[in-house]
């Protein structure tokens, strides 16, 4: 019963998709009613789900599997090829978020969406389909088709309901993220040749646990590892997306309607975080070793970056835009950290961010769709107007800038406190001293992201009252109405939960967890000893990834 739970909680929003294309003349009531009873029946059943996930997450073969040949049952192809999906440690949560996160999209649509909202609707609930399918895709085709499926109705929803640059901000959007995706997809594959031509099955086996174990049992020589760690990169650090190669973002953020920026910033970024926790840590660990001090190089320059940039915005969006790839780089800190209680962290704070960052850009919406403009110098005193907004504002402000009592502060704690202890482990004290700077320099990005945050705030909500005079109604202007707080009010629950009650999401998490990095972290861990380390300590990981 509990797997046929998983099948319908996934095909739910494509129903809705495919019955609101049929329909695509149907009033904008209808439209959007249908979507939003389809977004709350799906996100009814990944409670279900998660409420009975097992509570400690112990790690078995997977929660609810469903696993059904597809072109394995085609005579002598010799592939392996299957619909199968599951649940476990790594994707329960963002499975969870994304349930969750579609329904505020939904709620938040529901005034702002004026033209072809059937079509708008359908494109909603067929990206809730495809990122429902990713965090739990068991098989690699099947990750790659909902991995792509992905791209096609956010390109539409910013390219058909965006801002005035929405074409261009679309094709970017798409050039970028398909381009590495595809080098990932070709590295995937090479994956999947190897474990063909050293397991012994005789088969091309897609299964992502079939062909972890199998790799685990048959590493790939080191060479080969740095050159499909490379290609994985490609995809999933774009995703992520991780500096240098964040520029498609903010203007995605800027230019997509308030839907598709909750979704992008809430759900979609931390596919290319897991991606590297799925695929990049368990099955390519001397890579992952090797290059493991330039990820965390990389992901704190990301946080020092974005959090300058958000400094020097002046548009709403673009500030939260740029303070998405500041914390987006602590997610890759705490996974590169390598030890429990960073990758910990890191997926914690993946949730934590989709909860805050997507509250903010909901909100977003909703001061645009009053005033007609995002500019921060054309707003002020606003808490008069609308206390309330003022009121989830601040919480979510809060929550990111990581204040002890909710969730933002679970997460950054655990990911600086990894980084630290990864810094305390190493002997050499040349690689020990740059880990202490990395973490010295993430910390920084804590006091710069709650000086932009509580600036943004100060400006726009408190001080003397300042309206743009664009419509003349100013004095009509009203608070959130009952549907903005229902939209906004689950966010709210859980950043407290999370912040008061962290374990009751850790403990579902960590065996999977443990699972995934631990190859990488022993490879790590035995560099520690090797004699050459003091004197090169990067180049000692690669010679103990090279013996091993």
């Amino acid at each position: 019963m509990i797997n046929q739970l998983l099948l319908l909680t996934i095909f739910l929003p494509l129903i809705g998709a495919v019955l609101l294309a049929l329909f695509g003349r149907a009033s904008r009531e209808s439209a959007r009613l249908l979507a939003l009873c389809v977004a709350l029946l799906t996100l009814w059943c990944a409670s279900q789900l998660i409420f009975n996930f097992p509570p400690t997450g112990e790690l078995t073969a997977g929660f609810a599997v469903t696993d059904i040949p597809w072109l394995s049952a085609v005579a002598q192809t010799g592939l392996d090829i299957r619909f199968s999906v599951g649940l476990d440690g790594l994707g329960l949560w963002m499975f969870g978020l994304t349930a969750l996160l579609f329904v505020t999209a939904v709620l938040i649509s529901w005034e702002a969406i004026q033209e072809r909202a059937p079509l708008f609707y359908a494109m909603l609930l067929l990206l809730e389909f495809g990122c429902l399918g990713v965090f739990t895709a068991r098989d690699i085709i099947l990750f790659y088709i909902f991995f792509e499926l992905t791209l096609i109705p956010l390109f539409f929803l910013i390219g058909i309901w965006g801002s005035e640059e929405r074409r261009y901000a679309a094709i970017k959007f798409f050039l970028f993220t398909l381009s590495g995706s595809l080098l990932t997809f070709l590295g995937l594959l090479a994956v999947v040749i190897w474990d063909y031509q050293h397991s012994g099955t005789g088969l091309l086996r897609f299964s992502i646990a079939g062909l972890t174990e199998s790799l685990q049992q048959h590493p790939l020589p080191v060479n080969l590892q740095l050159l499909l760690f490379a290609a994985l990169f490609a995809g999933f650090a774009i995703k992520v997306p991780l500096f240098p190669l964040h520029t498609w973002l903010p203007l995605a953020h800027v230019q997509a309607p308030a839907a598709g920026s909750v979704i992008l910033a809430g759900v979609l970024l931390k596919i290319g975080v897991y991606g590297f926790l799925r695929f990049s840590l368990p099955m390519l660990p001397q890579a992952t070793a090797i290059c493991m001090p330039w990820m965390l190089w990389l992901a704190v320059a990301g946080i020092v970056y974005g959090a300058l940039v958000a400094l020097a915005q002046s548009d709403l969006k673009k500030l939260i835009a740029y303070s998405s790839v500041s914390h987006l780089g602590f997610c890759m800190l705490g996974l590169f950290a390598l030890n429990p209680t960073g990758v910990q962290g890191s997926v914690l704070q993946m949730v934590n961010h989709g909860i805050s960052t997507g509250g903010l850009f909901a909100i977003v919406g909703m001061i645009y769709d009053r005033y007609h403009t995002r500019q921060i110098a054309d707003l002020g005193g606003l808490a008069r107007r609308a206390p309330w907004l003022a009121f989830f504002m601040v919480l979510f402000t809060f929550s990111s800038i990581g204040v002890p009592g909710l969730n933002g502060f679970a997460g950054e704690f655990l990911i600086l406190l990894g980084m630290f202890q990864r810094a305390w482990a190493e002997a050499p004290a040349a690689l020990a001293t740059q880990y202490v700077v990395i973490a010295v320099l993430a910390t920084s990005g804590v006091v710069l992201g709650a000086w932009y945050m509580l600036w943004l705030v100060q400006r726009v909500f408190f001080g003397p009252l300042k309206e743009p005079h664009t419509t003349g109604h100013n004095d009509h202007v009203s608070d959130l109405s009952l549907r903005e707080i229902l939209a906004l009010a689950p966010l709210a629950v859980f950043i407290v939960w999370i912040g008061l009650r962290p374990n009751d999401f850790l403990s579902r998490m960590g065996p999977s967890l443990e699972a995934a990095r631990r190859p990488a972290a022993q490879i790590v861990d035995q560099a520690r000893s090797a004699p050459a380390l003091a004197r090169e300590p990067i180049n000692s990981l690669e010679n103990v990834a090279r013996a091993r």
